[in-house]
């Protein structure tokens, strides 16, 4: 294949710069529509502070003393040592 350049490209005479300002055309404050907020706070405001069956859980695996596995522990050891050898690695 070949490429024919047809005159020179200058790369700052092509540049074209927005002049329109971001504020003249964004709504004014009262502009702005807030219909959903209402049914948005209403959503958040049903959803329960916490899962029971998810703090049950992380209360199970606290008095478990095998979790985390030895296997588990032992993996993060090692990966620790590496990074703390040569921090640039991993």
């Amino acid at each position: 294949m070949d490429i024919q350049r047809t005159g020179t490209l200058d790369s700052t005479s092509k540049v074209q710069r927005n002049t329109t300002r971001r504020e003249a055309t964004a709504p004014t404050l009262n502009e702005q529509d807030f219909s959903h907020t209402d049914a948005l706070r209403g959503a958040l405001d049903n959803l329960p502070s916490s899962r029971p069956e998810k703090v049950r859980y992380g209360k199970e695996l606290a008095t478990n003393v095998e979790y985390p596995p030895t296997k588990t522990i032992r993996q993060l050891s090692n990966l620790l040592a590496v990074k703390m050898q040569d921090p640039m690695s991993l």
